[in-house]
This record gives structure tokens, sequence and C-alpha cells, in this order.
């Protein structure tokens, strides 16, 4: 006898993801740093850098559980919110590079063929509902990704 289909769903969503692979504004920031003497970045778009293996980690809490069937929305991004410019300052830093080298602009320095709003990070309400742990620190994470992402980085 075949199995009953699911009667739930979960939609995922994330915000700014990078990883070990992959084009990322992380791995740009890697790749910039040691080409240019100083890096223009926006610094008026405020979101949540999210490392992807913590994306996948956090996907198995979705999994059918007693109580947390039901179909939803789920947000699975690293937690605090900050600009772009902040977190190149800290990519920098984890360069071991001078962050002063870097300097904050405008989103109109760089426009962009679809407009991107100053402020999207994404509430983590429903996980909290359910008992879900949320994503860590965007800033702890970022310094632990790191090496990482430099390890593979092309020189």
């Amino acid at each position: 006898m075949a199995e009953e289909p699911p009667t739930s769903s979960a939609i995922v969503r994330t915000a700014w993801l990078y990883g070990v692979h992959g084009r990322s504004f992380v791995r740009t920031m890697i790749d910039l740093e040691s080409r240019h003497d100083t890096l223009d970045v926006v610094g008026d778009q405020r979101g949540q850098p999210t490392w992807s293996a913590d994306v996948a980690a956090r996907l198995v809490d979705l999994g059918p559980h007693p109580g947390r069937g039901a179909s939803a929305v789920f947000h699975a991004a690293g937690w605090g919110a900050t600009s772009r410019y902040v977190s190149a300052r800290e990519g920098f830093a984890g360069l071991g590079a001078d962050p002063d080298r870097v300097r904050p602009v405008s989103s109109g320095a760089f426009p962009r063929p679809v407009h991107r709003p100053g402020y999207s990070a994404l509430a983590h309400g429903r996980r909290q509902e359910l008992g879900l742990p949320p994503l860590r620190d965007w800033r702890s994470v970022l310094h632990e990704a790191f090496p990482l992402i430099r390890k593979e980085s092309p020189s």
C-alpha cells in the first residue's frame, strides 16, 4: 500500500547567501581585497549575511515533528542585520587587511537593473513560534566561514 503524501510543506526564504563555493558578495570581497587599494561598498542597504552551511543545518528542523506539521513560510537568515559596507569591513579584518580601505557609498553608485530595498532583513517569528533554533549571528559566522572561503578562492 502506498504511503499518504505529506499534508504539510515548508517554503524557506533566505537572504544574502554565501558559501565556500559559487559566487557571493563575500567571495567577491576576498578576491577584490588583493587587487585594489580601496573598495567602494554600498552602505545604505541592510540585510542578513547568511552562511549556506547554517541554512542546510537548520533545514532538518523543518522535517516532520509532532506539532510542527503545518504548512508555512520560514525565514532562514543569519541573526542580526548589517550593511554590505560593514560586512566588507569585517571581511577585510578577517583577511588581516585594513578595514579602513573599505569606503561607504550610496546604492546610486552601483546602478542595478532591479531596485534593491534599503532594508531586507527577514523576521524570525515563525521559527520562534515553533521553538526552532535561530541561525547564528552573521558576524561570528562570517569569521568562522572566512578561512574556508579564502582557502577555496582563486588567487
